[in-house]
């Protein structure tokens, strides 16, 4: 009966190790997409910026405003991504439920700009 308790605990300590390794190469293959995605943004950013010269002064003083909205949700996308780099793997899920929310704000703060700034 001994032998089948100890059996059992080890099976439990083998299949979390298992879970832990699984958990931490999703982690690394999500962070990798993530980073791909903000520096793809901030290329678009860059030339968003460039093209805003083209804009009359009433047209760029809503570009900008725009522009100060979008770089709000960038940064608060850049630190969700150093918290999940941190992250644990116990806590991991709830940083990358949050990471998800923030490149999904980001996302739709930059097609309502695009949609505005079509002449871009």
């Amino acid at each position: 009966m001994r032998r089948i308790g100890i059996f059992i605990i080890v099976l439990c300590f083998i299949f979390t190790g298992f879970q832990v390794a699984f958990s931490l190469e999703q982690k690394g293959e999500y962070q990798k997409r993530i980073e791909a995605k903000l520096k793809e943004f901030k290329q678009k950013l860059e030339e968003l910026k460039g093209k805003a010269g083209e804009l009359k002064q009433e047209a760029k003083e809503e570009f900008n405003q725009e522009m100060k909205e979008l770089q709000k949700k960038e940064e608060v996308a850049n630190k969700k991504l150093k918290e999940l780099k941190s992250a644990s793997t116990k806590t991991w899920e709830k940083i990358k439920t949050e990471m998800d929310k923030a490149m999904g704000e980001l996302d739709n703060q930059y097609e309502k700009m695009m949609s505005r700034f079509k002449k871009i």
